[in-house]
């Protein structure tokens, strides 16, 4: 009988690490979002559209089986010439005690010019282990909010439906 409670503790025991190292917490698993756009809008002469005149988008996927993908996109337009920069980091992540560290498999970078097509670039560059310490809070609108540090600073995302 000592035994059989002994072999369920240890189970238990097993399951929890395992949980921990690759099961990911349900507060960060999730989509998040942080993005903005410029003030200053660019009319197309042609066409009488008006659009920003830069904005970018900045995106974390966090899957419950450990993977995530990263989505950054810059655009600018300026004289009628609009460039954008593009970056998808996809690989794994790991959450412990307020870290996420994550190991990436591909990152992706693309960046076009509409008016210079000869400058046009896509490359994969090596990917590059990243760690943030990582809190939940709110925004100031009370919308749940992933928040990322670093020694460069820190970055807070909103988190969206999908």
């Amino acid at each position: 009988m000592m035994s059989i409670f002994i072999r369920v503790l240890v189970f238990a025991a097993v399951l929890v690490v395992v949980q921990s190292a690759f099961g990911q917490p349900s507060a960060v698993t999730g989509y998040w979002k942080n993005g903005s756009v410029g003030a200053i809008q660019y009319k197309d002469r042609v066409t009488g559209s008006t659009k920003p005149g830069r904005g970018s988008l900045f995106t974390y996927k966090f899957n419950h089986n450990g993977t995530y993908e990263f989505i950054g996109y810059m655009e600018t337009t300026m004289y009628n010439c609009t460039t954008t920069l593009f970056n998808q980091i996809t690989g794994r992540y790991t959450v412990t005690e307020g870290r996420i560290d994550l190991s990436p498999a591909k990152d992706l970078w693309k960046s076009t010019n509409s008016c210079a097509a000869s400058g046009n670039r896509q490359q994969t560059k090596t990917p590059v282990k990243q760690s943030y310490e990582f809190r939940i809070s709110e925004d100031e609108y009370g919308n749940e909010q992933l928040c990322l540090a670093d020694a460069k600073g820190e970055t807070c995302y909103r988190r969206e439906e999908e």
